[in-house]
C-alpha cells in the first residue's frame, strides 16, 4: 500500500448530481419532520439512503461523483445497512398518542 501513489485533483471524481438528488430526497424528509409527521420523514430519510445505495451500486466511480467515499462494495453495504436500520426502527417505534 505504501507504493500507491495519491491521485491528482483532476483524478478524483467531483460530479455533484448523484449526491444533489440524494439531498433533494432528504430535503423533502426535513419538511415531512417539519410538519410533525416523524414516521414518515424516517422513511424519506431511509429511501434516500437506499436511493444513495443504488446510484452508488449502478454508478460507475467517475459518475457517481461525490458518492463514492470508500471502495463500491463498503459504500453500497453501509448506505443500504442505514436505510434498513432507519425503516426498521420507523416501524418499530410505537406512534404516539
Amino acid at each position: 500500500m505504501a507504493d500507491k501513489r495519491d491521485l491528482p485533483a483532476e483524478e478524483l471524481p467531483s460530479n455533484p448530481w448523484p449526491l444533489a438528488v440524494v439531498l433533494v430526497a432528504l430535503s423533502g424528509a426535513l419538511v415531512f419532520l417539519g410538519l410533525g409527521r416523524w414516521r414518515s420523514a424516517s422513511l424519506m430519510i431511509a429511501g434516500a439512503a437506499g436511493l444513495a445505495a443504488l446510484l452508488r451500486l449502478v454508478l460507475r466511480a467517475r459518475v457517481a461523483g461525490l458518492l463514492v467515499v470508500r471502495r463500491r462494495w463498503i459504500d453500497v453495504v453501509g448506505l443500504a445497512s442505514i436505510a434498513l436500520a432507519i425503516a426498521a426502527l420507523a416501524f418499530l417505534v410505537p406512534p404516539s398518542r
